[in-house]
């Protein structure tokens, strides 16, 4: 289950019981880097097909935005039309987002610092600051 974006239908079950078991692993902060990467290429692949510039914080925080107020509305439109890719893309980055999150504070938790690069920071900064987590 996703926690941060109400997004919770996005979250894979096993990346979500892969975070329930970090308490087991003994490598959990590996785990965190490799899954931290792997969902930053998405990210970045996502934001390629939408034209986001990552280092536009304007467009980030709209996009950010439109994550945590409209997500269902997004599904929606495109179960309506799957032809839709431009909408088909914000949808998966939507889902990326909610787990991103997720990792991030299921890692925090454990005492895990899990980050990514400019993609990864310019979204999540986005995302906390959206959610009054920032100023």
């Amino acid at each position: 289950m996703c926690t941060f974006l109400s997004l919770g239908f996005f979250c894979s079950n096993t990346m979500t019981n892969d975070l329930n078991a970090l308490d087991g692993m003994s490598n959990a902060a590996e785990y965190c880097n490799v899954r931290a990467h792997q969902l930053e290429v998405e990210i970045e692949r996502m934001g390629i097909a939408l034209g986001i510039n990552w280092n536009n914080e304007i467009q980030v925080q709209a996009l950010a935005k439109e994550a945590l107020e409209h997500a269902q509305e997004a599904l929606a439109q495109y179960a309506h039309d799957h032809n839709d890719y431009h909408q088909k893309a914000k949808i998966e980055l939507f889902g990326l987002a909610a787990m991103m999150m997720n990792l991030m504070a299921e890692g925090a938790g454990k005492g895990i610092d899990t980050h990514g690069g400019t993609a990864w920071k310019a979204l999540s900064k986005a995302l906390m600051k959206e959610r009054g987590m920032l100023t």
